[in-house]
Protein backbone atom coordinates (compact mmCIF):
# COMPACT_ATOMS: atom_id res chain seq x y z
CA UNK A 1 0.00 0.00 0.00
CA UNK A 2 1.51 3.33 -0.98
CA UNK A 3 1.65 5.92 1.63
CA UNK A 4 -1.40 8.08 0.16
CA UNK A 5 -3.27 5.59 -0.03
CA UNK A 6 -2.30 4.63 3.94
CA UNK A 7 -2.73 7.86 4.95
CA UNK A 8 -6.19 8.39 3.45
CA UNK A 9 -7.08 4.63 5.25
CA UNK A 10 -6.81 6.53 8.53
CA UNK A 11 -8.30 9.48 7.73
CA UNK A 12 -11.53 7.56 6.42
CA UNK A 13 -10.90 5.51 9.77
CA UNK A 14 -10.83 9.18 11.80
CA UNK A 15 -14.50 9.89 9.86
CA UNK A 16 -16.20 7.20 10.86
CA UNK A 17 -15.73 7.69 14.55
CA UNK A 18 -16.12 11.44 13.99
CA UNK A 19 -19.10 10.46 11.72
CA UNK A 20 -20.69 8.34 14.91
CA UNK A 21 -20.09 10.97 17.10
CA UNK A 22 -21.76 13.74 14.89
CA UNK A 23 -24.87 11.99 13.67
CA UNK A 24 -25.43 10.45 17.97
CA UNK A 25 -25.20 13.94 19.10
CA UNK A 26 -27.24 15.35 16.17
CA UNK A 27 -30.17 13.34 16.64
CA UNK A 28 -30.26 12.69 20.71
CA UNK A 29 -28.89 16.54 21.81
CA UNK A 30 -32.38 17.59 20.99
CA UNK A 31 -34.01 14.96 22.74
CA UNK A 32 -31.86 15.12 25.86
CA UNK A 33 -32.14 18.87 26.48
CA UNK A 34 -35.91 18.35 25.97
CA UNK A 35 -35.90 15.77 28.54
CA UNK A 36 -34.11 18.74 31.17
CA UNK A 37 -37.29 20.63 30.82
CA UNK A 38 -36.20 22.80 27.83
CA UNK A 39 -39.25 23.64 25.27
CA UNK A 40 -38.59 22.90 21.57
CA UNK A 41 -37.75 26.37 21.02
CA UNK A 42 -35.19 26.24 23.32
CA UNK A 43 -33.64 23.16 21.90
CA UNK A 44 -33.57 25.22 18.84
CA UNK A 45 -32.09 28.25 20.56
CA UNK A 46 -29.06 25.40 21.70
CA UNK A 47 -28.43 24.50 18.34
CA UNK A 48 -28.59 28.58 17.02
CA UNK A 49 -25.64 28.61 19.59
CA UNK A 50 -23.73 25.59 19.06
CA UNK A 51 -23.66 26.43 15.00
CA UNK A 52 -22.93 29.79 15.42
CA UNK A 53 -19.91 28.59 17.26
CA UNK A 54 -19.04 25.88 14.84
CA UNK A 55 -19.87 28.10 11.72
CA UNK A 56 -17.15 30.77 13.02
CA UNK A 57 -14.41 28.21 13.94
CA UNK A 58 -14.95 26.28 10.09
CA UNK A 59 -13.25 29.19 8.06
CA UNK A 60 -10.77 30.10 11.20
CA UNK A 61 -9.78 26.48 11.30
CA UNK A 62 -9.62 25.96 7.63
CA UNK A 63 -7.26 29.26 7.46
CA UNK A 64 -5.23 27.85 11.03
CA UNK A 65 -5.07 24.50 8.84
CA UNK A 66 -3.50 26.66 6.10
CA UNK A 67 -1.23 27.95 8.27
CA UNK A 68 -0.02 25.55 11.01
CA UNK A 69 -0.79 21.95 9.07
CA UNK A 70 -3.85 19.85 9.15
CA UNK A 71 -2.69 17.44 11.52
CA UNK A 72 -2.73 19.85 14.45
CA UNK A 73 -6.16 20.92 14.29
CA UNK A 74 -7.51 17.95 13.53
CA UNK A 75 -5.44 16.61 17.71
CA UNK A 76 -7.18 19.46 18.72
CA UNK A 77 -10.26 18.37 17.69
CA UNK A 78 -9.95 15.16 19.53
CA UNK A 79 -8.54 16.66 22.97
CA UNK A 80 -12.27 18.77 22.74
CA UNK A 81 -14.56 16.17 21.75
CA UNK A 82 -12.92 14.51 25.21
CA UNK A 83 -13.62 17.23 27.35
CA UNK A 84 -17.38 17.80 25.77
CA UNK A 85 -18.21 14.45 26.58
CA UNK A 86 -17.29 14.19 29.95
CA UNK A 87 -18.81 17.30 30.62
CA UNK A 88 -22.40 16.14 29.78
CA UNK A 89 -22.43 13.30 32.32
CA UNK A 90 -23.04 16.40 35.09
CA UNK A 91 -25.32 18.43 32.91
CA UNK A 92 -29.02 19.22 34.90
CA UNK A 93 -29.84 22.45 32.92
CA UNK A 94 -30.56 23.31 29.20
CA UNK A 95 -28.41 26.19 29.72
CA UNK A 96 -25.25 24.18 30.82
CA UNK A 97 -26.02 21.93 28.25
CA UNK A 98 -25.80 24.62 25.46
CA UNK A 99 -22.23 25.05 26.12
CA UNK A 100 -21.47 21.28 26.24
CA UNK A 101 -22.61 21.24 23.15
CA UNK A 102 -21.36 24.10 21.67
CA UNK A 103 -18.31 22.06 22.38
CA UNK A 104 -19.07 19.29 20.10
CA UNK A 105 -19.90 21.19 17.65
CA UNK A 106 -16.86 23.48 17.59
CA UNK A 107 -14.28 20.10 17.82
CA UNK A 108 -16.31 18.68 15.00
CA UNK A 109 -16.24 21.65 13.01
CA UNK A 110 -12.52 21.59 13.70
CA UNK A 111 -12.23 18.14 12.10
CA UNK A 112 -14.07 18.52 9.16
CA UNK A 113 -12.54 21.66 7.52
CA UNK A 114 -9.17 19.96 8.09
CA UNK A 115 -10.13 16.64 6.93
CA UNK A 116 -11.42 18.11 3.73
CA UNK A 117 -8.18 19.80 3.19
CA UNK A 118 -6.16 16.83 3.79
CA UNK A 119 -7.93 14.96 1.42
CA UNK A 120 -6.99 17.90 -1.59
CA UNK A 121 -3.06 17.60 -0.37
CA UNK A 122 -3.29 13.83 -0.43
CA UNK A 123 -5.95 13.08 -3.84
CA UNK A 124 -4.94 14.04 -7.22
CA UNK A 125 -6.63 16.41 -9.53
CA UNK A 126 -8.53 14.52 -11.63
CA UNK A 127 -9.68 11.84 -9.16
CA UNK A 128 -10.54 14.30 -6.20
CA UNK A 129 -14.15 13.94 -6.76
CA UNK A 130 -13.93 10.04 -6.55
CA UNK A 131 -11.73 10.44 -3.21
CA UNK A 132 -13.95 12.33 -1.45
CA UNK A 133 -17.12 9.87 -2.61
CA UNK A 134 -15.30 7.24 -1.03
CA UNK A 135 -13.87 8.98 2.15
CA UNK A 136 -17.75 10.30 2.47
CA UNK A 137 -18.79 7.16 2.56
CA UNK A 138 -17.63 7.40 6.36
CA UNK A 139 -20.55 9.95 7.71
CA UNK A 140 -23.00 7.42 6.30
CA UNK A 141 -21.43 4.06 8.37
CA UNK A 142 -21.50 6.76 11.01
CA UNK A 143 -25.33 7.23 10.37
CA UNK A 144 -25.52 4.26 10.44
CA UNK A 145 -24.25 2.73 13.01
CA UNK A 146 -24.54 6.14 15.68
CA UNK A 147 -28.17 6.85 15.61
CA UNK A 148 -29.53 3.01 16.52
CA UNK A 149 -26.69 2.48 18.49
CA UNK A 150 -27.51 5.45 20.51
CA UNK A 151 -30.63 5.20 20.88
CA UNK A 152 -30.52 1.95 22.13
CA UNK A 153 -28.12 2.94 24.75
CA UNK A 154 -30.38 5.74 25.75
CA UNK A 155 -33.51 3.02 26.51
CA UNK A 156 -31.56 0.68 27.91
CA UNK A 157 -28.73 2.29 29.89
CA UNK A 158 -29.73 6.23 29.85
CA UNK A 159 -28.18 9.13 29.11
CA UNK A 160 -24.87 8.84 31.11
CA UNK A 161 -23.93 5.64 29.56
CA UNK A 162 -24.46 7.06 26.06
CA UNK A 163 -21.63 10.32 27.14
CA UNK A 164 -19.46 7.64 27.60
CA UNK A 165 -19.76 5.83 24.83
CA UNK A 166 -19.13 8.85 22.82
CA UNK A 167 -16.26 9.67 25.12
CA UNK A 168 -14.52 6.37 24.24
CA UNK A 169 -14.98 7.11 20.42
CA UNK A 170 -13.32 10.44 20.63
CA UNK A 171 -10.37 8.76 22.42
CA UNK A 172 -10.51 6.45 19.44
CA UNK A 173 -10.40 9.30 17.41
CA UNK A 174 -7.49 10.51 19.12
CA UNK A 175 -5.33 7.35 18.65
CA UNK A 176 -5.82 7.26 15.19
CA UNK A 177 -5.04 10.72 14.68
CA UNK A 178 -1.87 10.85 16.14
CA UNK A 179 -0.92 8.28 12.93
CA UNK A 180 -2.15 10.89 10.02
CA UNK A 181 0.58 12.48 8.34
CA UNK A 182 1.52 15.89 10.13
CA UNK A 183 1.88 17.39 6.65
CA UNK A 184 3.10 21.27 6.51
CA UNK A 185 2.59 24.56 6.47
CA UNK A 186 2.10 26.75 3.20
CA UNK A 187 5.28 27.28 1.41
CA UNK A 188 6.80 30.73 0.42
CA UNK A 189 6.09 29.32 -3.85
CA UNK A 190 2.03 28.87 -2.43
CA UNK A 191 2.19 32.24 -0.75
CA UNK A 192 3.26 34.06 -4.17
CA UNK A 193 0.80 32.07 -5.37
CA UNK A 194 -2.23 33.43 -3.05
CA UNK A 195 -0.58 37.03 -3.62
CA UNK A 196 -1.48 36.99 -7.12
CA UNK A 197 -5.09 35.43 -6.87
CA UNK A 198 -7.96 38.05 -6.48
CA UNK A 199 -11.68 36.95 -5.31
CA UNK A 200 -13.10 39.51 -7.31
CA UNK A 201 -12.85 37.33 -10.42
CA UNK A 202 -15.13 34.93 -8.92
CA UNK A 203 -17.07 36.72 -6.82
CA UNK A 204 -20.17 36.56 -8.36
CA UNK A 205 -19.87 32.62 -8.43
CA UNK A 206 -18.82 32.57 -4.91
CA UNK A 207 -22.06 34.25 -3.75
CA UNK A 208 -24.09 32.23 -5.54
CA UNK A 209 -22.23 29.14 -4.04
CA UNK A 210 -22.62 30.23 -0.31
CA UNK A 211 -26.42 31.05 -0.84
CA UNK A 212 -27.14 28.01 -2.53
CA UNK A 213 -25.05 26.37 0.83
CA UNK A 214 -27.06 28.38 3.41
CA UNK A 215 -30.45 28.09 1.91
CA UNK A 216 -30.10 24.61 1.04
CA UNK A 217 -28.61 23.63 4.68
CA UNK A 218 -31.69 25.86 6.29
CA UNK A 219 -34.55 23.63 4.47
CA UNK A 220 -32.80 20.42 5.41
CA UNK A 221 -31.87 21.25 8.93
CA UNK A 222 -35.03 22.85 9.38
CA UNK A 223 -36.91 19.37 8.95
CA UNK A 224 -34.57 17.72 10.60
CA UNK A 225 -34.65 19.48 13.72
CA UNK A 226 -38.70 18.39 14.00
CA UNK A 227 -38.56 15.07 12.72
CA UNK A 228 -37.41 13.59 15.87
CA UNK A 229 -40.57 15.60 18.00
CA UNK A 230 -42.87 14.82 14.93
CA UNK A 231 -41.87 10.93 14.96
CA UNK A 232 -42.13 10.51 18.46
CA UNK A 233 -45.38 12.49 19.20
CA UNK A 234 -47.02 12.27 15.98
CA UNK A 235 -46.27 8.74 15.49
CA UNK A 236 -45.61 7.27 19.05
CA UNK A 237 -42.24 6.15 18.34
CA UNK A 238 -39.47 5.51 20.67
CA UNK A 239 -35.78 6.85 21.00
CA UNK A 240 -35.09 3.04 19.39
CA UNK A 241 -37.18 3.80 16.51
CA UNK A 242 -36.07 7.32 15.80
CA UNK A 243 -32.54 6.71 15.77
CA UNK A 244 -33.70 3.73 13.40
CA UNK A 245 -35.54 6.02 10.94
CA UNK A 246 -32.42 8.46 11.18
CA UNK A 247 -30.22 5.43 10.13
CA UNK A 248 -31.69 4.73 7.29
CA UNK A 249 -32.74 8.35 6.56
CA UNK A 250 -29.62 9.96 7.08
CA UNK A 251 -27.30 6.92 7.26
CA UNK A 252 -28.43 4.46 4.35
CA UNK A 253 -29.30 7.65 2.25
CA UNK A 254 -25.70 9.23 2.49
CA UNK A 255 -24.15 5.87 1.70
CA UNK A 256 -25.64 5.23 -1.32
CA UNK A 257 -25.01 8.47 -2.49
CA UNK A 258 -21.64 9.37 -1.80
CA UNK A 259 -18.80 7.03 -3.95
CA UNK A 260 -21.38 7.52 -7.51
CA UNK A 261 -22.09 11.06 -6.92
CA UNK A 262 -18.22 11.57 -6.29
CA UNK A 263 -17.28 9.76 -9.44
CA UNK A 264 -20.04 11.47 -11.67
CA UNK A 265 -18.28 14.80 -10.89
CA UNK A 266 -15.06 13.90 -11.99
CA UNK A 267 -16.66 12.14 -15.14
CA UNK A 268 -19.65 14.80 -16.00
CA UNK A 269 -18.11 18.01 -14.18
CA UNK A 270 -18.75 19.71 -10.74
CA UNK A 271 -21.51 21.84 -11.48
CA UNK A 272 -23.62 18.93 -13.56
CA UNK A 273 -23.58 16.81 -10.61
CA UNK A 274 -24.76 19.25 -8.10
CA UNK A 275 -27.94 20.80 -10.33
CA UNK A 276 -28.54 16.87 -11.54
CA UNK A 277 -28.50 16.02 -7.60
CA UNK A 278 -30.71 19.10 -6.50
CA UNK A 279 -32.99 19.16 -9.64
CA UNK A 280 -36.03 16.21 -7.82
CA UNK A 281 -35.70 17.36 -4.08
CA UNK A 282 -38.36 20.12 -4.63
CA UNK A 283 -40.74 17.87 -6.43
CA UNK A 284 -40.32 15.27 -3.73
CA UNK A 285 -40.82 17.74 -0.46
CA UNK A 286 -44.34 18.72 -1.73
CA UNK A 287 -45.46 15.30 -0.95
CA UNK A 288 -44.99 15.61 2.97
CA UNK A 289 -47.65 17.97 2.40
CA UNK A 290 -50.19 14.59 1.46
CA UNK A 291 -49.18 11.88 3.63
CA UNK A 292 -49.28 11.22 7.10
CA UNK A 293 -47.86 7.64 6.99
CA UNK A 294 -44.87 6.63 8.76
CA UNK A 295 -43.08 4.51 5.99
CA UNK A 296 -43.50 7.06 3.34
CA UNK A 297 -42.28 9.50 5.39
CA UNK A 298 -39.31 7.35 5.47
CA UNK A 299 -38.96 7.23 2.09
CA UNK A 300 -39.21 10.15 1.32
CA UNK A 301 -36.62 11.72 4.10
CA UNK A 302 -34.27 9.27 2.44
CA UNK A 303 -34.40 10.22 -0.61
CA UNK A 304 -34.00 13.54 -0.43
CA UNK A 305 -31.37 13.36 2.22
CA UNK A 306 -29.51 10.89 -0.39
CA UNK A 307 -29.81 13.60 -3.53
CA UNK A 308 -28.62 16.19 -1.42
CA UNK A 309 -25.40 14.64 0.27
CA UNK A 310 -24.93 13.42 -3.56
CA UNK A 311 -23.59 17.54 -4.16
CA UNK A 312 -21.25 16.86 -1.26
CA UNK A 313 -18.44 15.40 -3.03
CA UNK A 314 -18.66 17.99 -6.22
CA UNK A 315 -19.07 21.04 -4.10
CA UNK A 316 -16.29 20.37 -1.73
CA UNK A 317 -13.98 19.85 -4.98
CA UNK A 318 -15.44 23.01 -6.79
CA UNK A 319 -14.64 25.38 -4.14
CA UNK A 320 -11.68 24.13 -3.96
CA UNK A 321 -10.80 24.48 -7.66
CA UNK A 322 -11.05 27.54 -8.11
CA UNK A 323 -9.10 29.03 -5.09
CA UNK A 324 -4.98 28.59 -5.30
CA UNK A 325 -3.40 25.68 -3.44
CA UNK A 326 -2.37 27.46 -0.49
CA UNK A 327 -6.46 28.38 0.63
CA UNK A 328 -7.63 25.28 -0.23
CA UNK A 329 -8.02 24.86 3.98
CA UNK A 330 -9.91 28.58 3.59
CA UNK A 331 -11.38 28.03 0.35
CA UNK A 332 -13.34 24.68 1.80
CA UNK A 333 -14.08 26.62 5.71
CA UNK A 334 -15.83 28.79 2.98
CA UNK A 335 -17.99 26.28 2.16
CA UNK A 336 -18.91 24.91 5.76
CA UNK A 337 -19.05 28.29 7.42
CA UNK A 338 -21.89 28.22 4.61
CA UNK A 339 -23.80 24.83 5.61
CA UNK A 340 -23.38 26.04 9.53
CA UNK A 341 -25.26 29.16 9.14
CA UNK A 342 -28.28 27.35 7.18
CA UNK A 343 -27.52 24.92 10.13
CA UNK A 344 -28.27 27.96 12.43
CA UNK A 345 -31.34 29.44 10.95
CA UNK A 346 -32.87 25.61 10.27
CA UNK A 347 -33.28 24.64 14.02
CA UNK A 348 -34.95 28.22 14.99
CA UNK A 349 -37.22 28.26 11.77
CA UNK A 350 -37.82 24.58 12.59
CA UNK A 351 -38.57 25.09 16.34
CA UNK A 352 -40.42 28.03 15.89
CA UNK A 353 -43.22 26.94 13.71
CA UNK A 354 -43.47 23.65 15.70
CA UNK A 355 -44.24 25.30 18.36
CA UNK A 356 -46.93 28.30 17.06
CA UNK A 357 -47.96 26.64 13.37
CA UNK A 358 -49.17 23.91 12.35
CA UNK A 359 -46.53 21.03 10.42
CA UNK A 360 -47.87 21.59 7.36
CA UNK A 361 -46.49 25.32 7.27
CA UNK A 362 -43.47 23.87 7.73
CA UNK A 363 -43.55 21.69 4.49
CA UNK A 364 -44.72 24.10 2.54
CA UNK A 365 -41.48 26.42 3.51
CA UNK A 366 -39.33 23.74 3.07
CA UNK A 367 -40.79 23.18 -0.71
CA UNK A 368 -40.02 26.75 -1.44
CA UNK A 369 -36.36 26.66 0.49
CA UNK A 370 -35.92 23.68 -1.78
CA UNK A 371 -36.43 25.72 -5.22
CA UNK A 372 -34.72 28.75 -4.69
CA UNK A 373 -31.43 26.62 -3.39
CA UNK A 374 -31.59 24.54 -7.35
CA UNK A 375 -31.99 28.47 -8.66
CA UNK A 376 -28.60 29.46 -6.98
CA UNK A 377 -27.33 25.78 -8.28
CA UNK A 378 -28.20 26.76 -11.78
CA UNK A 379 -26.46 29.99 -11.65
CA UNK A 380 -22.98 28.93 -10.90
CA UNK A 381 -20.75 28.91 -13.67
CA UNK A 382 -19.17 26.19 -15.12
CA UNK A 383 -16.06 25.10 -12.71
CA UNK A 384 -13.89 24.82 -16.18
CA UNK A 385 -14.00 28.29 -17.34
CA UNK A 386 -13.16 29.65 -13.77
CA UNK A 387 -10.07 27.56 -13.72
CA UNK A 388 -8.69 28.26 -16.92
CA UNK A 389 -9.31 32.47 -15.93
Amino acid sequence: MSKSKRDLTLLFITNIFVSIILYTTYIFIPLFIRSLGASVFEVGITLFIGNASAMIIMIISGYLSDVYGRWKIIILSGIIQILASLLFVSARGWLEATFYTTLIYVAVAFFVSSRSAMIIDLAGRGSTGGVFGLINTAWPIGGLIGPFLGGLIVDEYGWTSLFYFLCFLAASYLLVGLLLPKGKAATGRERAEEMKFSIGRIAQTLTFFILLHVIANTSISMISTIFPFYLTERFGKTKTEVGAFFSVGMGLATLIAQAPSGFLADIIGRKKTICYSILPIPILSVLFTVTNDYLFNLLLYTCIYSLWSATWPAANTYIAEIFPHGRKGFAIGIRLMAIRLGLIIGPLIGGYIWDNYDVQMLFYLFTALTFISLLMAILLRDESTIVKC
